[in-house]
């Protein structure tokens, strides 16, 4: 995994988390607590992907249900715009996979990256 944190937009409070090599790996917290979610883009590689967003600061594929999922096709490019924003109370964690199962051990496509903005 490729995760950069950081970074704010000019005039803003969002914070920035960029991840360019996204798999089944749950990444754990990377908002550093509670805050607001307000979107995120992510580009598939060569294969669908399923990509899973938790409040959780110790989410589990396959036991912890996700607060939302995505299904990005296969080479296409996905956004969400939450302008008001969605609180989550614990900490923003995520993984993907590329089958739709909770469970699934399948590594996502090496070649997909993956914007989150929210607040820290």
């Amino acid at each position: 995994m490729a995760i950069k944190t950081g970074g704010r937009r000019s005039g803003s409070t969002y914070k920035i988390t960029t991840d360019t090599a996204l798999t089944n790996t749950m990444v754990v917290d990377v908002s550093g607590g509670a805050g607001t979610f307000y979107g995120l883009e992510c580009t598939a590689g060569s294969g669908a992907i399923i990509l899973r967003i938790y409040d959780d600061t110790s989410a589990v594929a396959g036991t912890t249900v996700p607060l939302m999922a995505y299904i990005i096709p296969a080479a296409a490019s996905f956004s969400v715009n939450i302008p008001e924003g969605l609180p989550f109370t614990n900490g923003l964690s995520y993984n993907a996979t590329q089958t739709d199962a909770d469970a699934a051990t399948t590594t996502a496509p090496s070649a997909v990256s993956t914007l989150f903005i929210y607040t820290s």
